[in-house]
């Protein structure tokens, strides 16, 4: 194997576990920005952070609560628009059946009924018992008609194995690695 081709063999590993690991990043229409969770819901976002009060490092979350207990999540608008607009929040255990209203009614696991929060920003408590898979489901209604609804999986209390895009590119790099040696040792063979 040529230095050029095994170039490109490189390049090509690394092109595809940046993108692996940028597409496995983002859940449902929650969206990592920097060090906000950006929560997309119709044309507009909304700033999202999870929280766990009482941990010993008490740290935000965006996607998975680390622990079972109280569990605070703060909704910051970001579209001065949207404090004119009821919103609401519920949360669903996760479940293999269909999204018809019936089961879904029978999924949630709390709500925080819709409401206009004039200040642009709104929070919820709720206190998990048992660890499982749940999907956060904001809505925003408006005067004029709209009705955005915007879903975030998550879950609490379980470990989750994540893939770190320096564990992508490391394993990249040794794929290379691996090629070049073996490239190496072909034309000693042929020599023999």
């Amino acid at each position: 194997m040529s230095p050029r081709h095994l170039a490109q063999t490189l390049a090509s590993a690394v092109l595809i576990a940046w993108g692996v690991a940028n597409s496995a990043l983002a859940r449902g229409d929650l969206l990592p920005d920097k060090d906000s969770c950006v929560l997309k819901i119709g044309p507009e976002i909304i700033y999202f952070t999870g929280y766990q009060p009482g941990a010993a490092q008490q740290k935000k979350f965006c996607e998975d609560a680390p622990r079972l207990g109280e569990t605070i999540f703060v909704f910051d608008y970001a579209a001065p628009e949207l404090r004119e607009m009821k919103a609401g929040f519920r949360i669903l255990r996760q479940s293999d059946d269909s999204e018809d209203a019936s089961s879904m009614e029978a999924a949630v696991a709390a709500s925080l009924p819709a409401q206009i929060y004039p200040k642009g920003t709104f929070s919820f408590a709720h206190v998990f018992a048992q660890p499982g898979d749940f999907i956060g489901v904001v809505t925003i209604d408006g005067a004029a008609g709209e009705h955005w609804t915007a879903r975030f999986p998550f879950s609490v209390g379980k470990r989750r194995f994540e893939i770190s895009p320096y564990y992508l590119i490391a394993a990249a790099g040794l794929l290379a690695l691996l090629l070049f040696v073996s490239s190496r040792s072909q034309p000693a063979r042929a020599r023999r």
